[in-house]
């Protein structure tokens, strides 16, 4: 009976949802809420396929722009608490991420596949890798990891430094500080690293990976000041995440910005861009990196863990990952979403570090 009713709710809430949210939002909902297990295979070419030119352009053009930033400020101001937002996305099942995050660190964002033949393991392994030699971490530097995650790269730090008294990392998931206390017992605090206040010049090193995502566009100016001014003027601030590439908010991105991560509003590179150069901070290392292989992957392993999966969160919730991530993937093969890492420094930091700016970096932004 309870799942007739699912099913009936489901059929009268796509209506209506198409045509305040567009094809886009209301399909992914539609299969998401299934009562029933969806087909891996099926699902991943629904989200990931295009199809004809008519149904291709409903679901890219409907609804109209203004009516995109519309909803995504009214999601703003909805989730206006950052820590419920992330609560409601975060603090589902440490034990459900596991299943199809890698096992060594737990990475909850983009890796590194260098080979045809890498594992999500391996290609985490070189992100992490990758990351450590751009924050370059020295015994006795004050670090900090903001969104710090289930601690994988304040793991990574201290595997090289030893030292544990100086790594710190905020976070907003209390499941994710549990499990960083339990594991590793590294100095981890529930703060809302956007609105926190920084004591100047208090940092060696500040770092975020997958979560510059969670400041919003109207926050960025403030928030980018606040940490330009709690670096050391020898300091740096390296930020690994992805943005929107064009002015336009995506169809597809609705799903991110409402029903997936509550409350998100992503900013595209220029704007980034713009605010690092307010700030006085200066570009010092840029890269772009490659999303795709890490969706599949965490697709096809939580496909693999099925059982355990819909165990652990329901089927409702199985399905609606199993559509977040063929769905993000497309993202990112449309090229409306970008992986990017930047390391950032003071404009005023001292000439030695000023001269080892990339010249490729600087003609990235003479381009942009």
């Amino acid at each position: 009976m309870m799942r007739s009713l699912s099913e009936i709710k489901r059929f009268l809430l796509f209506i209506p949802e198409m045509i305040f949210f567009g094809l886009s939002y209301a399909r992914f909902l539609y299969w998401a809420r299934s009562t029933q297990i969806l087909d891996p295979q099926e699902t991943w070419n629904r989200f990931t396929k295009p199809k004809n030119f008519l149904w291709e352009w409903f679901l890219d053009n409907y609804p109209p722009a203004i009516m995109r930033r519309l909803l995504c400020n009214f999601s703003s101001l909805r989730f206006r608490d950052h820590a419920n937002a992330i609560s409601q996305h975060y603090d589902l099942s440490n034990k459900f991420y596991e299943l199809f995050l890698d096992k060594e660190y737990m990475f909850y964002s983009c890796a590194d596949f260098l080979k045809s033949t890498d594992t999500i393991e391996d290609a985490q392994e070189n992100k992490a890798n990758y990351i450590l030699n751009l924050i370059d971490p020295k015994f006795g530097e004050k670090i900090l990891d903001l969104g710090c995650g289930w601690g994988a790269m304040l793991k990574k730090i201290y595997e090289t430094t030893k030292d544990k008294k100086h790594l710190y990392g905020y976070t907003l998931s209390t499941e994710q500080k549990k499990f960083i206390e339990e594991k590793y017992g590294f100095n981890v605090e529930l703060k809302d690293f956007i609105t926190t206040e920084y004591e100047p010049e208090s940092f060696d090193k500040i770092y975020s990976i997958g979560s510059l995502e969670h400041v919003r566009e109207d926050e960025l100016l403030a928030f980018s000041k606040k940490l330009s001014q709690a670096i050391k003027r020898d300091g740096k601030i390296i930020h690994h995440f992805f943005c929107r590439i064009g002015d336009v908010i995506p169809t597809r991105l609705l799903v991110g910005g409402v029903a997936i991560f509550p409350g998100i509003d992503l900013a595209n590179l220029k704007k980034y861009l713009d605010v690092f150069e307010q700030v006085n901070l200066g570009v010092k290392h840029h890269s772009v990196h490659d999303y795709r292989p890490t969706l599949k992957a965490w697709f096809d392993r939580l496909v693999a863990n099925k059982e355990t999966a819909i165990q652990l969160v329901g089927v409702q919730t199985y399905n609606k990952y199993l559509c977040y991530l063929a769905e993000a993937w497309r993202l990112f093969d449309d090229r409306d979403l970008m992986l990017m890492r930047f390391v950032l420094q003071r404009q005023d930091a001292p000439m030695a570090l000023k001269t080892s700016v990339t010249s490729d970096a600087s003609h990235f932004l003479q381009k942009v």
